[in-house]
Order: C-alpha cells, then sequence, then structure tokens
C-alpha cells in the first residue's frame, strides 16, 4: 500500500505519481473510462463538427465562391464557427476537465480510506456526486478571481492559478466551500508555491509528451483531408480524428491531478503531521506477527 500523507521531496512526488497509477491502473482506468469518458466523447465529437465547419469555410474562401463585402457571408462563417458544436465543445471540455480531477482526487480519498483496497468505479462515482456542484462553484468562482489577476500585470493571476491549484484536492478530501478551501489553500501552499509550480509544470510537460500520441491521427487525418485524399465524407473522418485525441488527452490529465493530490498530502502532512497521528493511533491495534515469522531480517 502507498501512504498517502507522507513527506515528500519534488522527485518522490514524481516517482509516487507513476507508481499510484501503474498499481491502481485497473481502477482508475475504469473509473476515468466509465464516468469521464462520455463526457469527453461528446467535446470530441463537437471539436471534431468544429473543425469540420472550420475546414469547409477554407475551401469556400480557397476556391473564390464567396464575397467578403457580402453581409450574408459574414453571417455565415459567422453561424459556421459559433455553431451549436462551438458551445457543446467549450461545456463538455470543462465538465470533462472537473470530472478527470474529481474521479483522481475521489479514488485517492477511496484508496486511503481502503488502505490499499481495490476502488470499485461504483464508489468512486458515489463519492464524487454529493461534491460535483460544490466543485463546479468552487472552479467558475476560482476562474473569475484568476481572471481578474491576470488583469493586474498577469504575475497576480499566475500566483493566484498556483494557489488554487489545490482547491478541488481540498474540497474533495475535506468536504470545504469555497471560502473554507480559498483560506486552505494559502495556508497550505504557504513556503511551497514554488514546489508546487514546477510540479504543475513539470507534469503538464510529460502528459503533454505523452499526449502527443494521441493526437497524431487527427493530424494524419487532417493532412490527408487538407491534400484531399480523404474527399468523401472527410467531416466523419476529422470528428474520429478529433474523438481520439479529446478523448485520450483529457484521461491522460489524470497524472497531473494525481501529482496535484500527493502534493496536498504531502503539504498537510508537514503541516498537521496526519499520517504521523494515524500511525501513532494504530499502535497497539495492529496484529503482531508471529516470533517465528519475524526473524528473517536482522
Amino acid at each position: 500500500m502507498i501512504n498517502l500523507f507522507q513527506q515528500r521531496d519534488f522527485g518522490d512526488k514524481l516517482n509516487i505519481t507513476f507508481k499510484y497509477v501503474t498499481d491502481n491502473f485497473r481502477s482508475l482506468g475504469l473509473s476515468l473510462l466509465y464516468i469521464v469518458g462520455p463526457v469527453a466523447l461528446i467535446a470530441g465529437i463537437a471539436s471534431g463538427i468544429l473543425q469540420s465547419n472550420i475546414l469547409e469555410l477554407t475551401n469556400i474562401a480557397r476556391d473564390g465562391d464567396s464575397d467578403p463585402a457580402d453581409p450574408s457571408a459574414f453571417f455565415d462563417v459567422f453561424q459556421r464557427i459559433f455553431s451549436p458544436a462551438f458551445w457543446l465543445m467549450i461545456l463538455f471540455g470543462i465538465l470533462a476537465a472537473l470530472a478527470v480531477s474529481l474521479v483522481s482526487y475521489a479514488h485517492m480519498k477511496l484508496y486511503n480510506r481502503k488502505s490499499g483496497g481495490f476502488v470499485t468505479v461504483a464508489e468512486v462515482w458515489e463519492e464524487i456526486q454529493p461534491i460535483m456542484g460544490r466543485a463546479l462553484i468552487i472552479t467558475i468562482l476560482g476562474s473569475i478571481v484568476t481572471a481578474i489577476g491576470f488583469m493586474f500585470f498577469i504575475i497576480p493571476g499566475i500566483y493566484i492559478a498556483v494557489v488554487l491549484v489545490l482547491a478541488l484536492a481540498i474540497t474533495t478530501f475535506e468536504g470545504t466551500d469555497f471560502g473554507q478551501t480559498w483560506e486552505r489553500c494559502f495556508k497550505l501552499i504557504r513556503d511551497k508555491w514554488w514546489s508546487t509550480f514546477g510540479l504543475v509544470v513539470v507534469m503538464g510537460i510529460i502528459s503533454g509528451i505523452i499526449g502527443l500520441l494521441f493526437s497524431i491521427p487527427a493530424g494524419v487525418i487532417n493532412f490527408l483531408v487538407a491534400a484531399k485524399l480523404l474527399p468523401d465524407a472527410s467531416g466523419i473522418w476529422l470528428v474520429l480524428g478529433n474523438v481520439i485525441g479529446t478523448v485520450g488527452g483529457t484521461l491522460l490529465r489524470a497524472l497531473i491531478y494525481i501529482a496535484i493530490g500527493f502534493q496536498y498530502t504531502n503539504l498537510v502532512e508537514r503541516q498537521e503531521g496526519r499520517g504521523l497521528l494515524s500511525a501513532i493511533d494504530s499502535i497497539g491495534t495492529a496484529p503482531t506477527q508471529p516470533r517465528a515469522q519475524d526473524e528473517g531480517e536482522y
């Protein structure tokens, strides 16, 4: 079993993230696939339809079939870009990102509660249902505050964004509202802002590089469509490529959130010693091994 509440340095947090994912690949993967997969699928389909619309506009402009001065042409461009697919892509993209984070943190919480036992999809879904609304509100309010921070010379926005990166982990593990979460974020990240920032950047780069594998099909399809090597039903091919890229990239974000989860537990342990206190409380309650089985090492 991996002890979640334990002090770890930067390298340890990277290593334990990948160990956690590999040790729990089946249970975590199933949870992400069944809970996040459908939402990411809709986002991918909407993205593919939008890209198909933009490609059609490009072909029309290249062939000179429209007059830029014609008001109806401008309306057609506006209608194709800001179509229902655009808004569905935005909405379900946000929901997919939120779902990945909640599934990741809920899985870690259940793993800790069950002392390393197998975590089922039903348990994860039951865990995240009560906090979905609260998590969405925290995400929206946090985004507004961060956007305001970016308006003041960018640096305050970056600082606040890194502080609030712990928000969903905190509300998942501790059940806090926005005010409590805000206060808790600043308390935990005190003197550890740079390590949190570095962890997010490094894990973002790693997941981005791995995610390139899922973007290859979309890139190949885009090239073939642009070269008119897939003239028939090109929209279907674009949708397929975007579905692969969107679903794969979304699920890979779990790496980032698992790493943030370990940063949260690391900060809690450093300031509150939760894991140490739990170990002390368990002294005398855990069954001891017979002496004959406890003499193998010296």
